[in-house]
């Protein structure tokens, strides 16, 4: 079973819901309504060797953890207010190196660590549980119709060409490094979307071409996604060339960006891209059925993107 293969198996064991929970697992978070207001909440771990290898600093695992909850409260429309942290180290200089990662994104993000636990282990192992506070109703992976556009958020394969970097051994260019180090997500952006009322919103922690897909499952829906329009910056093409890797593909399928995917009315998406700071590129639409990827009006088949059990 891959990831979403299990989450399903999973929810067919659950029996019925308490009546707090609005939202259950299968979102970017789950959403409870306590003392009459809705908290977002979920939880992620990095482990090493799967997530990160010896390049990554453990400053920069523990910022990354936290880094990497926010944005899942960012695709909620949520503020993220408080975390838990558990993990386990190979010596007490490696976990106190990654609480310090830790606390930097929790004053980065205005986020406050509540405790957690911590052990012993051969090798580094960090897992966050966010809580976000959710001003107005959670923007849903569900919500998209056929006739809104798709758009992102910011730049894609910045993260996955930083990747590509680092496992050659190289620790630049600096600025792709640190995007894949140490990610920005789009609370600001995610915050906004909500307000002007987008139908749809996921982060983009498993790729474009992964992450689109769970949006039209959500939803019941098909989408184009034209990979000329993707937000691809020139040093991110120089070094995916560098590899021999197709610039577009990577962006599709890297994964890591933690940009926003949204699903939105032209109009929508026109307003929101005027008042947001970073910048909004629609990259496709969505249809009635089918997920396409179009490339000089041809179909590029087989983009998939990151499998936690691959």
């Amino acid at each position: 079973m891959n990831e979403f293969e299990l989450i399903e198996s999973i929810a067919a064991r659950l029996g019925a819901r308490p009546g707090e929970v609005e939202v259950p697992l299968g979102d970017d978070c789950a959403v409870v309504r306590l003392g009459g207001i809705r908290w977002a909440l979920a939880s992620d771990m990095l482990v090493f060797g799967h997530h990160f290898k010896g390049w990554a600093a453990p400053e920069d695992v523990g910022y990354k953890a936290v880094a990497v909850n926010v944005s899942d409260v960012a695709a909620m429309g949520g503020v993220p207010r408080f975390i838990l942290v558990s993990g386990g180290a190979p010596d007490s200089g490696v976990a106190l190196g990654c609480m310090e990662g830790v606390l930097a994104a929790c004053e980065k993000f205005g986020v406050y660590p509540l405790g957690g636990d911590t052990t012993a282990s051969d090798a580094l192992t960090v897992d966050v549980a966010v809580v976000g506070e959710l001003p107005d109703p959670p923007v849903l992976r569900s919500g998209a119709r056929p006739g809104d556009l798709l758009a992102v958020t910011g730049e894609l394969g910045a993260s996955a060409a930083g990747f590509l970097a680092l496992e050659g051994g190289k620790r630049g260019p600096e600025r792709l490094v640190r995007r894949h180090l140490r990610p920005e997500p789009r609370v600001e952006a995610g915050r906004l979307a909500s307000r002007l009322g987008v139908h749809a919103m996921i982060d983009l922690s498993d790729g474009l071409a992964s992450d689109v897909r769970h949006v039209c499952r959500r939803s019941g829906v098909g989408c184009r996604v034209e990979l000329e329009r993707l937000p691809v910056s020139g040093d991110v093409r120089e070094l995916a060339e560098s590899f021999g890797r197709d610039p577009e593909v990577l962006a599709a399928t890297g994964g890591e960006d933690y940009e926003l995917l949204i699903a939105a009315p032209e109009r929508v998406l026109e307003e929101l891209s005027s008042a947001s700071e970073v910048p909004v590129s629609v990259v496709g639409e969505v249809v009635e059925e089918g997920v396409s990827f179009i490339r000089g009006g041809e179909a590029v088949e087989g983009l998939s993107g990151w499998d936690h059990f691959g």
